[in-house]
């Protein structure tokens, strides 16, 4: 008997309710399991009550809590989730950090793609796991 997995649930924040409506649509298909915010209170809200976010997928540039201000807050829950920014610029700033970028208009397979890139297991993780033989 194979036990399957139980979908990654991501986070999707966009000040642009019908975007992150579509966006959940796109990645229910591919079998992800999403809740949707439109602003960065309500996605810290959600990030408190939800033990299982695996991926904050959130607009960069949002009013009130631009999207690194939420990821940095965000962490504070889920230390170990990665983060893909939306933005509608090639080169935001140096907001994006370290975190994968998602240039808006993208394409369902853009979009698939870096979902699941973003939620590969990462080489530091996965050596801090590594547990060593006895001798």
């Amino acid at each position: 008997m194979t036990l399957l997995a139980a979908p990654k649930t991501v986070l999707v924040v966009d000040d642009c309710a019908s975007l992150c409506e579509l966006i959940e649509i796109l990645l229910v298909r591919v079998g992800y399991h999403v809740l949707t915010a439109t602003n960065g209170t309500e996605a810290l809200r959600l990030a408190r009550a939800n033990a299982e976010i695996d991926l904050l997928l959130a607009n960069l540039d949002m009013p009130g809590m631009r999207g690194d201000e939420l990821a940095a807050r965000f962490a504070q829950w889920h230390p170990a989730a990665p983060v893909v920014f939306l933005s509608s610029f090639e080169h935001p700033t140096d907001a994006a950090g370290p975190h994968e970028l998602l240039v808006k208009p993208f394409t369902v397979a853009q979009l698939r793609d870096t979902v699941r890139r973003a939620l590969r297991p990462r080489p530091e993780f996965a050596e801090a796991a590594e547990v060593p033989c006895a001798a």
